[in-house]
């Protein structure tokens, strides 16, 4: 792994196309059924709908493009999921909600409080700034850059 000097500290470089923003939310989620994420990747995803009856879970990080998440169920690789996160950033708070696939799931380490890290890539969002009441794009408010020193 390459490493940044910055005086003292050693950072690791970071590679990925989208960098992940540490971020721990509570969300809701729920898996959908074949004909349900048919429906919802074309016109008629209704969040709101879709998410009368939920799971919970907890995000550990999120960029762009997806999202990692501690949740009790081993979702299977390639699952459609719609999920709903309140997300407070400095100056933002925004109520998300998003269909994602599923792209990578492991046992979580012993003694978390969940059983699965769930790794999800989004394929549709909705994002709703609560504070201008605006629609907006959720991956400009993901749009994080890394530093260069």
């Amino acid at each position: 792994m390459e490493e940044e000097i910055m005086g003292e500290l050693r950072l690791p470089g970071e590679k990925r196309e989208y960098p992940r923003m540490p971020l721990n939310v509570a969300v809701r989620y729920r898996v959908l059924e074949n004909d349900e994420a048919n429906a919802a990747l074309g016109r008629n995803f209704d969040p709101d709908t879709i998410l009368r009856q939920y799971s919970e879970g907890e995000t550990i990080d999120v960029s762009k493009a997806g999202t990692l998440m501690f949740v009790n169920e081993e979702i299977p690789i390639k699952s459609v999921v719609a999920v709903n996160m309140y997300v407070s950033i400095p100056g933002i708070a925004a109520n998300c909600k998003a269909l994602a696939e599923v792209v990578r799931r492991e046992k979580a380490p012993e003694g978390e409080k969940y059983e699965y890290k769930t790794g999800l890539k989004f394929l549709k969002i909705m994002h709703h700034n609560l504070k201008n009441y605006k629609f907006l794009n959720f991956n400009d408010l993901l749009d994080v850059k890394e530093q260069k020193y």
